[in-house]
């Protein structure tokens, strides 16, 4: 079971573990109904962004009816619930297909492999870590496998979510100076 979870990031920024979002219930505020509860979450990859989600609720004879929320009509994302100003943010299950086109559900991505651009196996995404005001990614957990650490790789580093990998950047080499000649240091320090 899943339920939300916030935590203070690195710069003490609020962050949320979207892996704890699902489940969470969708509230109106106009009416105080609870609409249902969050099912999927949806990333573009190209921003790097939670961009909506989708939710089901209850129906008659148990059938269930998806919707789809997009974050700019979220009021607020709470420790027990997602609030919505209105129901008027919600759309319908025939508009979730075309509003998905191209949008990654981060149950996917939690199943991703991780590799660097030089070609190096980094791990598999164990947690995906947002901005909780911007909805921005912040940051993916990485479990390595074979004893090797696990790795919380920024954002920053990321350069591409891809449809089968994410590609991250090369870590940056530690050299020491002193591996080079001194002239050649020099002129590079010069040029820079």
């Amino acid at each position: 079971m899943y339920g939300h979870h916030q935590d203070a990031g690195p710069q003490g920024e609020c962050e949320m573990a979207t892996r704890m979002v699902k489940g969470t219930a969708v509230v109106s505020l106009a009416d105080g109904a609870k609409l249902g509860t969050v099912d999927r979450v949806f990333l573009d990859p190209t921003s790097k962004a939670i961009v909506g989600f989708t939710f089901h609720s209850g129906g008659f004879f148990g059938h269930r009816s998806a919707s789809m929320v997009d974050v700019a009509d979220v009021h607020a994302i709470g420790p027990d619930a997602i609030t919505l100003t209105n129901a008027s943010a919600v759309r319908s299950e025939v508009a979730i297909g075309a509003r998905c086109d191209g949008l990654i559900d981060l149950d996917d991505l939690l199943k991703r492999k991780v590799i660097t651009e030089g070609g190096q196996l980094v791990g598999q995404v164990t947690a995906i870590e947002f901005d909780q005001d911007a909805y921005a990614l912040a940051r993916i957990e990485v479990a390595a496998g074979g004893g090797a650490p696990d790795a919380a790789i920024p954002a920053a580093r990321i350069t591409n979510i891809g449809t089968d990998l994410i590609v991250v950047a090369d870590p940056v080499r530690q050299e020491s100076a002193r591996t080079y000649p001194q002239r050649a240091v020099a002129r590079i320090a010069s040029v820079a």
